[in-house]
């Protein structure tokens, strides 16, 4: 880990405001900021998901980082000339017990995830309702365009993100990996083995958990157009051949796991597709940026928003208690409505509910 008690006082300025701008508290008395998670790794593999089913069920014991990367950071709140291994590092010097968990998911199912995630404000700059009723194939066609440039990044293999030797090999019997390294404890999941999250996470966090699907793309206004693509796409011959030579794909899954993923799409094959070139897709992504008039700033994007204030406690006790008892549970913790709904109750009319700084 790097000593940063020999940074200058601008850099340190610079940290301690990051963790300021995240809600990541310095006050060691409370055990939530002694703890802290980062979910730290690309955007559609599942991380919204588990975001959610730690601050319902161990928000109590920790606090819980959602970060993408570097970007996302300015956007959370304008924090530049700082990377998000230097706020994770600075943490764990404070003395925090730091874990950072990122998630893998099968590549195809990513790739047509992350072009949905943004179909609409960046590829073809026009409302959802609208997407819906686009030709799918005018979608399959543009997708196979992008294919290649799509979500190909993966944190824990990627050096420059962790800076840490990798293992050799992943035990796939445990469903998780777990490698300490300088006092911090990564923690990489498979989407795939979603069902034995609770299980994982309550041995890695010493804290009972249970899983709460959020953010699902087949829950969203453009679930009937995502359906009829995930029924329909069929996959080029060359690009089926990338996956197959994929290194992610043969490190996170067993050889008879990979055949079965495989031969999924072995069925659903088409003939060869040629996609933009490196220099075609920075021309189109740049197009894409210059044209969108359509704001895809997510606010409420979370079921829970991780505020700890009385008000947002109490809503966020009767949901976990309705997951725990195998119930459906609605609706968002949303600070303000919390609030509203608090003060009507007539045991709280001499309590204020005000959000904690």
């Amino acid at each position: 880990m790097s000593s940063f008690t020999s940074l200058d006082n601008t850099k340190l300025s610079i940290l301690q405001d990051a963790n300021r701008k995240l809600h990541i508290s310095d006050d060691l008395s409370l055990e939530r900021n002694k703890n802290i998670i980062f979910i730290y790794c690309p955007p559609k593999v599942g991380s919204t998901t588990l975001v959610t089913s730690l601050r319902l069920f161990a928000i109590h014991k920790y606090t819980i980082v959602h970060i993408h990367d570097e970007a996302m950071l300015k956007r959370l709140g304008n924090i530049t000339n700082v990377t998000v291994n230097e706020i994770i590092s600075y943490n764990s010097s404070l003395g925090k017990n730091v874990y950072v968990i990122d998630i893998y998911r099968t590549p195809i199912e990513r790739k047509i995830s992350v072009f949905f995630e943004k179909i609409a404000t960046h590829h073809f700059n026009n409302a959802e309702i609208k997407i819906n009723n686009y030709n799918v194939n005018k979608l399959i066609h543009r997708f196979n365009k992008l294919f290649p440039h799509i979500a190909i990044s993966d944190y824990y293999l990627d050096h420059n993100r962790y800076n840490m030797p990798l293992l050799e090999a992943v035990d796939f019997s445990k469903k998780f990996i777990l490698q300490e390294v300088d006092n911090i404890k990564y923690v990489k999941l498979r989407l795939k083995d979603a069902d034995g999250w609770p299980t994982a996470l309550t041995k890695i966090l010493d804290t009972p958990v249970y899983i709460v699907k959020d953010y699902d793309t087949a829950s969203k206004p453009l679930k009937d157009i995502y359906t009829m693509f995930s029924h329909q796409y069929k996959i080029p011959e060359n690009y089926f051949s990338m996956i197959e030579a994929c290194d992610k794909l043969q490190y996170y899954y067993s050889v008879e796991e990979r055949e079965q993923y495989l031969n999924q799409w072995r069925n659903r094959k088409t003939a060869d597709f040629t996609p933009y070139t490196d220099d075609e897709y920075i021309f189109y992504d740049k197009l894409c940026i210059e044209n969108q008039h359509i704001n895809d700033v997510q606010i409420n994007h979370y079921i829970d928003n991780g505020c700890i204030c009385v008000a947002c406690s109490a809503r966020r006790k009767r949901m976990s208690t309705r997951i725990m008892n195998g119930e459906k549970i609605m609706g968002k913790i949303i600070h303000d409505d919390e609030v509203v709904a608090y003060a009507k109750r007539p045991q709280n009319k001499l309590k204020q509910p005000n959000r904690p700084k």
